[in-house]
This record gives C-alpha cells, sequence and structure tokens, in this order.
C-alpha cells in the first residue's frame, strides 16, 4: 500500500505519458467495467459489446476483498486492482475500455480512466457521472487552461463528462461515448449493463 503523498506523485508522474490521440482505426468491441460494495466485499463485472449493434458479447463478475477506503481523487487505489483483476478473466478481447470514472478530467490529470490505460495499454475513456474539477463552458469542461472533458447530457439534469483516459482523442472519445447511449439513456449502454450486474450480485448477496 503506498501512502497518500505517494499516490499523487504517481498520478501527476502517469499524467506525463498519456497519448491523447487516437491509436485504433476500426472500434469492433468496446468493455466496460463497473464496481459495486458492500464493506470489503467488491463486486466488479466486466461486459464486452458489439460497438455498432451493442451486443453483449460476453460478461463475468468477479467477487474480491478491497480494504482500501474511497479517497476522492484517488479512486484508482480503490478499483484498479478490482477491475484489472475482472478483465484478465474475459476470453474475447476488445479494442477500447469505457470506465465509470475520469480520465484526464481530474485535478492532477490522471484518474482511474488514465491509469487503466496506460496500465493495459489500450485506448480508454473515463466517463463520469459528477464534475471533480474544472468549468463547464457550452459542452465542454476545461481546467488549467484546457479543454480536458466534454459534456453530454441526454436526460434534463443527468450530465456524464467524457475524457481522455489514454490513446484516444477528446474528439474521438466524445464520438464513441455518444454512439453508445441508447435512446431513452444517458449513460453509454456498456456502463449501464455493467453497473447492473455488478449491482445484481451485490443485492443476491444480502
Amino acid at each position: 500500500m503506498i501512502s497518500y503523498n505517494q499516490a499523487l506523485e504517481l498520478q501527476r508522474s502517469l499524467s506525463q505519458k498519456v497519448v491523447a490521440r487516437d491509436s485504433i482505426k476500426k472500434i469492433r468491441k468496446v468493455c466496460a467495467a463497473d464496481v459495486s460494495y458492500n464493506d470489503e466485499n467488491a463486486w466488479t463485472s466486466a461486459v464486452v459489446m458489439d460497438a455498432r449493434t451493442l451486443e453483449i458479447l460476453e460478461h463475468i463478475t468477479l467477487e474480491t476483498k478491497v480494504k482500501i477506503p474511497y479517497v476522492p481523487g484517488l479512486l484508482m487505489l480503490r478499483e484498479s486492482k478490482p477491475i484489472l483483476s475482472a478483465l484478465k478473466l474475459l476470453k474475447n478481447n476488445f479494442d477500447i475500455l469505457i470506465v465509470d470514472g475520469n480520465g484526464q478530467l481530474h485535478p492532477r490529470k490522471c484518474g482511474i480512466a488514465t491509469y487503466l490505460g496506460i496500465v493495459l495499454d489500450k485506448p480508454t475513456i473515463g466517463v463520469a457521472k459528477s464534475l471533480l474539477c474544472g468549468n463547464i463552458k457550452n459542452n465542454s469542461v476545461e481546467f488549467d487552461g484546457k479543454i480536458l472533458g466534454k459534456v453530454i447530457e441526454k436526460k434534463k439534469g443527468k450530465k456524464i463528462f467524457v475524457s481522455v483516459g489514454n490513446k484516444i482523442s477528446l474528439r474521438t472519445a466524445y464520438k464513441i461515448i455518444k454512439s453508445l447511449i441508447r435512446e431513452g439513456q444517458w449513460q453509454p449502454e456498456p456502463i449501464r449493463i455493467a453497473d447492473h450486474y455488478s449491482k445484481q450480485r451485490l443485492s443476491s448477496q444480502n
């Protein structure tokens, strides 16, 4: 377990390694992961979907123990290990990972989506349900003098904040996430489904 200050330094260091440009031309399979908790028990669901039809190709749910508390801005310490463990169990490879959390739209420009993207060396997008930092201007989020996020509002009062995790441009990340939101929904379908499976397993234990 690293200290709080070591975690901050790690984020600052990793933020310098982010590739904020497109590294893949064709996206066929999209993966998302979500974690639900009950005390120290974590249920992580990972789902792989067809990027065009949104057909579910594979999903798994893994139970692990998590003793690290949630600290704002340091979600990677709590959720990266269960997510990486779940992703290792998938039989399908995927072209892009969508994470329920921030990427570069983060005080140190390294949210959990960025951390996972660098560790996995894969295109990764952060999709957060709340604004961690920055100011909204039109449908963009500016932080530290740069546009680091895009806002999508499909339902009144329901916003998501899209940012680069790694190996993708913000423009492409925004376009992809918009394409993955079904009519009448406000979250991208892979995250919505992963969230459903993790909460379903959690409720079955209570």
